[in-house]
């Protein structure tokens, strides 16, 4: 595992500032992957409180403009110092993860410094980040240290955060398509989540999964949680990468305690009990709930009696998709705003009272391997659970780091 530092010329921390959270991340995704990373900075503050896992390191450039080169008679020596700075701050460093150190005017000193370090240090690796599409003409206004800083940096390469920009930096930095590494920026998707809901997202890796159901019920039979189970196995049998998050709760023995075993059989690989959680074995909090409702993408409801399930709308309010009972009347009221399959019920549909539906299937396979697919559908093609799935799968710290930032470093 490479050694990583982070350069920046941040003179503290500021949450609204997009650079800054962006560097947040970046620390994060190291640490959660093994790296103890330190973070270059301009004046002394306390960059742990902000960015816990990271050694914080400041530098002096000297005199700082208002975002302008200003060469003056003290650059040169200004240069030197921070170049012995620098020397000291890298020593040990593998990678280098640069923030506009070849962009912003601000910090046209450490770009002549990092070159000059990267001369004597040739197995130093730089990937630079630049998070803009403009051109500020920042090396063409170093006078007389223009010329060293023309060109593609040594020992680099750059990133494009999409490929859109891949050609318009390139040309604008000095590097070829090969010397260009695609890193998206990512977003923590879990930073406000309840502690047990981060717990279920890492232990069932749901950042990779194509599909997630999630179904709060006690775990009485009529709930039909096995339902949701058969399903979206049909999901995988197709070849989605599909999770059932069932949240059961005052489900500690009795029969319930059997039907959780008999649902969970081999399947702990793609189904989860949020009740095998120790601290949420009789119920989790309502947070952790919506957390993951808000994570996941469908609520299927297959209950043979309900009367006003709160799931619905907090389902619908987290912006999950919904298939709902079609034998259960109270679920006809979403009729156009659900999906439906018929799963029995214990309400008699033709006069609304009790007494019961019962749903007789010829192919109980191909029907539920039907009702599968029209789930698989509103995925590819409902627009909002299409791009909540590719966030999940692209954008999160989790994948960002897999896919992207860690091939990167590790990758020479």
């Amino acid at each position: 595992m490479k050694s990583v530092a982070i350069l920046t010329d941040f003179v503290g921390h500021d949450p609204a500032y997009s650079l800054c959270g962006v560097v947040a991340n970046q620390v994060k995704m190291l640490v959660a992957n093994g790296y103890r990373p330190k973070l270059i900075v301009r004046s002394d503050w306390n960059v742990e409180e902000y960015y816990p896992g990271a050694d914080g390191l400041s530098v002096d450039s000297g005199e700082i403009g208002n975002n302008v080169v200003n060469v003056t008679e003290k650059s040169p020596e200004e240069i030197g110092n921070l170049i012995g700075q620098l020397r000291l701050a890298l020593d040990g460093v593998d990678v280098v993860l640069s923030h506009d150190l070849i962009y912003q005017p601000n910090m046209w000193k450490y770009h002549i410094a990092a070159r000059r370090i990267t001369k004597a240090r040739p197995d130093l690796k730089w990937i630079h980040w630049v998070h803009s599409s403009t051109d500020m003409g920042t090396v063409d206004n170093m006078g007389k240290f223009k010329t060293e800083c023309q060109g593609m940096f040594p020992n680099s390469r750059l990133v494009a955060m999409h490929p859109e920009e891949i050609n318009r930096k390139g040309s604008l930095y000095g590097y070829e398509r090969d010397q260009i590494v695609i890193i998206p920026n990512p977003v923590d998707l879990t930073e406000d989540y309840h502690s047990i809901s981060k717990q279920v997202v890492d232990q069932m890796q749901l950042h990779a999964r194509d599909v997630i159901a999630v179904y709060p019920a006690r775990l009485d039979r009529g709930k039909q949680v096995h339902v949701v189970i058969e399903i979206f196995g049909k999901l995988k049998r197709q070849g989605w990468n599909a999770a059932v998050i069932v949240v059961d709760f005052h489900s500690t023995a009795g029969d319930k305690a059997t039907y959780r075993g008999e649902m969970l059989g081999y399947r702990e690989d793609w189904v989860f009990f949020t009740s095998t959680i120790p601290e949420g074995s009789y119920h989790i909090p309502h947070k952790a709930v919506m957390d993951l409702f808000e994570y996941g993408d469908f609520l299927v409801h297959p209950s043979r009696s309900e009367s006003d399930p709160l799931t619905l709308p907090e389902a619908m309010w987290k912006r999950c998709g919904l298939m709902l009972n079609f034998d259960l009347p109270v679920f006809r009221q979403y009729d156009g705003r659900a999906l439906f399959g018929k799963f029995s019920s214990a309400i008699d549909v033709h006069t609304g009272m009790p007494g019961g539906t019962v749903t007789k299937y010829d192919d109980v396979d191909s029907y539920m391997n039907h009702l599968a697919s029209a789930i698989a559908y509103e995925m590819q093609n409902n627009p909002v659970l299409f791009n909540h799935a590719a966030v999940r799968k692209d954008r999160s710290l989790e994948a960002v780091a897999r896919k992207h930032l860690i091939p990167a470093i590790e990758g020479g």
